[in-house]
């Protein structure tokens, strides 16, 4: 051991001793703790140690004397091993009968903790600095990673290690099959890439008339590259750590978030902690930059209290919320369902809709536009792309009446929602879209009218994920041509563009109005609840096109009861360098009951922008 090791015998002997006396401690600690309870129980003074003191687990395990050992030295010592175990074995290697090898269980996560410097100079005033804050960020791109976990008993089932030739597909071992105690993928890159990390075993056929082997050598895990730059992920989820601050209820979030309703004591308030997830795709190729779920996953906490993690119901840092929760989009449907309109001919590029402040004039108290609901306004007439700017319901309405159930629930399959994307991570959804041969009067279960106008508004029977979201908009950015993003470059299959039959001019309508949303005038060009008409997006050098949403949200319930309700905030946003004409990432964000889009979402978004800068994307 001490050859093979490269060690020497005392340090070998150290090793021993370091562990023999750690396992003695933990003995006398669990007999002591026996010994009490029985005095306890029979109240006497008893001599308990003859039945207490029995060997303990640690006692009976092996115990790790080499780590790391190469495949040359392990074949040498399973030789001695077998020498040991044989038949005729020769006394002197007797003592190799005890030894055993076994594989590794730990992963090495070399980037788990990384220390970030964030720029506070973007910030909105209550936050901003000139100093940078520094922040450490655990479990780096943990949700996307993913874990391992100990085969279950359908692993065993699904790939055996001895094959039954009753159930087909041969006899014999198959050198890749499960067996117990084998480690498997739980989820994330490890579980949707199991087989292509797994590997094989080894093998090695004895003929026992010739004492000759045959020896099949065992091919190692392949290698998995992905899409995400572990850097730039690392900033984001430092910028989206309830810590540094824009994921906590801000003042500049609310008119008043200090004040919540007797009535409603579930909504969030000023300093509460506010979940979500931002993703940055880049624009040309679709391929994941960065993906952040907020709460983080800490593997300390996970090894140390898993509890706190599993049972968390009201949180749910388990859940890779980029890919595997659906939210109601809200407003940010907008600029897609005014591109379909214009290319289905329901709307015409230089047209209008005059906006009443509700939708059917006999009915003033349904189908409201949010800015006659909130102050008693109208819009007036719009155009496409100032409707888009203004986020009118009223317009939008409109163009989900025109479209028509059928063509609505078709152009929001074609741009990515109600399917999986097949995006490299095993645990993705495919969001909620109704089917289309289920529309129903209004007054019949099923798919109904008035849910058909919501949708036009991004509100009724849709939700999507942010990863839909960003791959819609990225659509938009290469003028209609549709490419299914993705974390995995190998051995992923690159995926390939799809046309999607926008009309040009309904997609630069589209770009206009995303352009107009963020300057002056638009939802998501300052903040509303601070004075000077602080700007959101400030990033020198950089032109931001995007769509803030306020989606009303379906209250989250916890054994019946609601636990949190309010609407999720988005954002969503093309990127561009100034003075160049096509963006190059798309930036998602989402803010579980944040409330609005551009007050909330929008300033992370505007950190990560910066992000892309500091890491030279930008």
């Amino acid at each position: 051991l001490c050859e093979v090791g490269r060690i020497e015998q005392a340090d070998l002997e150290e090793r021993k001793s370091v562990i023999t006396s750690r396992v003695q401690q933990i003995a006398s600690y669990v007999w002591l703790n026996d010994q009490r309870k029985q005095l306890a129980e029979l109240d006497e003074d008893a001599q308990p140690w003859r039945r207490v003191a029995q060997d303990i687990e640690e006692q009976r395990a092996s115990h790790a004397m080499l780590t790391a050992v190469d495949d040359a030295s392990l074949v040498r010592i399973q030789s001695l091993i077998n020498a040991a175990t044989a038949t005729k074995a020769d006394p002197e290697l007797e003592v190799w009968g005890q030894v055993k090898i076994q594989s590794s269980r730990a992963r090495d996560y070399p980037l788990d903790v990384m220390e970030v410097s964030l720029s506070r100079s973007g910030l909105p005033t209550p936050m901003r600095s000139d100093e940078p804050s520094v922040r450490y960020v655990e479990g780096v791109g943990v949700h996307v990673l993913g874990l391992m976990r100990n085969a279950w008993k359908q692993d065993l089932v699904d790939r055996p290690f001895v094959r039954d030739a009753s159930v087909g597909g041969g006899t014999g071992p198959d050198l890749g099959g499960y067996q117990p105690g084998d480690r498997v993928g739980s989820w994330g890159v490890e579980k949707s890439q199991e087989t292509w990390l797994r590997g094989l075993r080894g093998q090695v056929l004895a003929h026992l008339d010739t004492s000759e082997e045959e020896r099949v050598e065992p091919i190692p895990g392949r290698d998995v590259t992905l899409t995400v730059d572990i850097n730039l992920q690392a900033r984001i989820q430092a910028i989206m750590d309830p810590a540094f601050g824009l994921t906590r209820v801000q003042e500049w979030h609310a008119k008043d978030p200090t004040v919540t309703p007797g009535d409603q004591p579930e909504r969030p308030v000023l300093g509460d902690k506010l979940n979500g997830a931002a993703i940055v795709l880049d624009a040309a190729t679709s391929q994941v930059l960065a993906s952040v779920s907020v709460p983080a996953l800490s593997l300390q906490k996970l090894r140390d209290d898993p509890d706190s993690v599993v049972k968390d119901r009201m949180n749910e840092p388990f859940v890779n919320r980029v890919v595997a929760r659906a939210f109601q989009p809200g407003s940010i449907v907008k600029p897609l369902v005014l591109a379909a309109a214009i290319t289905d001919r329901k709307f015409a590029p230089d047209a209008t809709v005059t906006c009443n402040g509700f939708l059917d004039p006999n009915h003033p108290e349904r189908f409201r536009c949010w800015i006659y609901r909130a102050f008693n306004q109208v819009h007036g007439p719009l155009t496409g792309p100032e409707a888009v700017q203004h986020s009118c319901n009223i317009f939008f309405y409109t163009m989900g009446e025109r479209l028509g159930p059928q063509r609505l629930v078709w152009w929001y399959e074609r741009y990515g929602l109600g399917r999986p994307l097949d995006c490299g991570l095993g645990e993705e959804i495919a969001g909620d879209l109704p089917d289309p041969a289920s529309y129903r009067g209004s007054d019949t279960p099923g798919f109904r009218p008035a849910e058909a106008i919501l949708m036009g508004i991004g509100q009724g029977p849709i939700r999507w994920t942010p990863i839909q979201a960003a791959a819609a908009y990225a659509a938009l950015a290469r003028g209609g041509k549709y490419i299914p993003p993705t974390y995995v470059l190998q051995p992923a299959p690159h995926p390939q563009a799809i046309d999607l039959g926008l009309d040009g001019r309904g997609v630069q309508e589209a770009m206009e109005g995303l352009s107009l949303v963020t300057s002056e005038g638009g939802t998501a060009h300052h903040l509303s609840f601070l004075p000077g008409r602080e700007v959101i997006f400030n990033c020198p050098g950089v032109r931001v096109l995007g769509k803030s949403g306020t989606a009303d949200a379906s209250p989250l319930r916890i054994d019946g009861k609601i636990v949190r309700e309010g609407a999720h905030g988005w954002f969503v946003g093309l990127v561009r360098k100034d003075g160049e004409a096509k963006p190059r990432y798309v930036v998602a964000v989402v803010v579980e009951y944040g409330g609005s889009g551009g007050n909330v979402a929008g300033p992370i978004a505007n950190q990560i922008i910066y992000a892309l800068r500091d890491e030279g994307y930008l």
